[in-house]
């Protein structure tokens, strides 16, 4: 089985807004519902869980009766952190998973993620046993401290800029997670899976990106690039 683990916990405190970011409507309908539709249709995807923000949990099973999101099987409440949203998102499935299921770990602001990233993401964790979205870099990096002077260069062709989804067995993201949490090992509010399996002595393997994934909203800016994307596709759709 293949499961979508959605991370809503955010409140996008950033962007300004009197509501989540993820719950922000974009031509009539919030931004989270995108990107289940994204999961919903994929051919690829079992079941789809959400960690959501408490306030919220209701609100999203609403959702899901609106705009039938039948994968939907779990909604279950998000941490302080993302690191600790996607321990109670693993955590909850403990009685629902084998270890042999998988889990793909999205965003729920990702509205623009396709299904060419999904089925990538999938062949290379049952290949290499876990897949990280990845794209190459397009700039060089400068290296600093106080964000003013930089004297060495970190160069674009060997790099990646590191994105979601982040897949692996579920056994995997169990174990590690228990044992991070047990341990105090990249637990903070700066850790993530990716720092976690690399502190865990974990190689993480990379799948595909693209562009138009990497758009995620933190500014109004952000939301503005994100609604004029989603209205030049809904035309295209309808030509």
């Amino acid at each position: 089985m293949n499961i979508a683990v959605i991370l809503a916990g955010g409140t996008g405190q950033r962007l300004g807004a009197n509501i989540p970011k993820q719950f922000i409507e974009i031509l009539g309908k919030p931004m989270i519902v995108y990107t289940l539709q994204v999961y919903e249709q994929s051919p690829n995807i079992d079941a789809i869980e959400v960690v959501c923000i408490p306030e919220y949990i209701q609100r999203v099973w609403e959702y899901a009766e609106k705009w039938n999101i039948k994968k939907l099987k779990w909604v279950v409440p998000g941490g302080a952190s993302c690191q600790d949203s996607t321990r109670n998102g693993i955590f909850a499935l403990e009685e629902f998973c084998s270890n042999d299921d998988i889990l793909m770990l999205g965003m729920s602001t990702s509205v623009l993620i396709d299904n060419s990233i999904i089925e990538d993401s999938l062949r290379v964790c049952k290949k290499h046993g876990n897949a990280f979205a990845a794209m190459q870099c397009i700039y060089n990096l400068a290296k600093t401290t106080d964000g003013l002077r930089s004297s060495s260069l970190e160069y674009k062709e060997i790099h990646k800029t590191l994105n979601m989804p982040w897949t692996a067995p579920f056994g995997i993201f169990n174990r590690l997670y228990r044992k991070a949490y047990e341990e105090n090992i990249e637990t903070a509010p700066t850790s993530y899976a990716p720092t976690l399996f690399l502190a865990m002595g974990e190689t993480l393997y990379l799948s595909k990106d693209t562009p138009k994934n990497k758009l995620h909203v933190t500014t109004q800016d952000d939301l503005d690039i994100i609604e004029a994307c989603l209205r030049y596709l809904q035309t295209k759709e309808g030509e």
